[in-house]
């Protein structure tokens, strides 16, 4: 997860909005081997969340206000630091009537294992980034660096909000967030093998899509792309 992180906060960067941001979590979600993830910042009662799973399953989660018994929410808050959980390891006996409800239809929508990191915010609130897979168990080393996953929580919290209070009369953006991102990297003066390393992706991948950024612009080269971008203040808003 180490190697994909700065990739993300880098995609991040360049969203304008919590479609784009949503976007960057999915494909950092399946590039971990996951295959949902949930932000979520409580406080007290209150919940505030942007997530990837199922629309039923978050109907149901809210009716029932499951945060008050979910064994992932109730062990984040009392540890405050990074786990891996599975719903085989949830208690099993002299549960109540709605935890035995809950386990049974998280499993029903095959959420079964997956990492958790919570941070404190501000006033009292807790931020958690979680992790979901249908396997049975996930592996916890998958984490890496405690800190550095902690501050791309408070990372993606910041990202989120600032995007959430942004005007809608924004003009419509041309380019997908990877473009930005590659292109962004360009107008810092990094080469196609060093974005490539950046992002973790292949060398012909990044010049798929900065081919993509030249046309999308009508530019004859990646300079002059640079320029326009920076002309119609895609690259100043970052």
């Amino acid at each position: 997860m180490d190697g994909q992180l700065q990739s993300l906060i880098d995609t991040l960067d360049v969203a304008i909005d919590e479609r784009m941001i949503e976007s960057a979590m999915k494909s950092f979600t399946i590039a971990c081997g996951f295959e949902r993830f949930a932000y979520l910042q409580t406080a007290g009662n209150e919940i505030k969340t942007f997530n990837s799973y199922p629309a039923e399953w978050q109907s149901i989660y809210f009716t029932n206000r499951y945060s008050r018994i979910d064994p992932v929410v109730t062990t984040a808050k009392r540890h405050m630091k990074p786990f891996a959980w599975s719903a085989d390891a949830w208690p099993r006996g002299d549960l109540s009537r709605e935890e035995k409800q809950f386990r049974s239809e998280a499993l029903m929508f095959d959420i079964r294992s997956g990492i958790t990191i919570p941070v404190e915010g501000s006033y009292g609130s807790t931020l958690m980034l979680t992790f979901a897979s249908s396997q049975p168990e996930c592996d916890a080393t998958i984490i890496g660096d405690p800190r550095r996953a902690e501050r791309a929580v408070l990372y993606i919290h910041h990202r989120w909000r600032t995007v959430a209070q942004r005007p809608l009369s924004m003009p419509k953006l041309l380019l997908s967030p990877m473009e930005l991102v590659c292109l962004k990297w360009s107008a810092e003066g990094k080469y196609m093998p060093d974005i490539a390393v950046l992002t973790n992706k292949r060398h012909r991948t990044i010049q798929y899509y900065l081919d993509n950024v030249r046309a999308k612009l009508e530019a004859t080269n990646l300079n002059h792309a640079i320029g326009i971008a920076k002309d119609m203040g895609i690259l100043e808003r970052y």
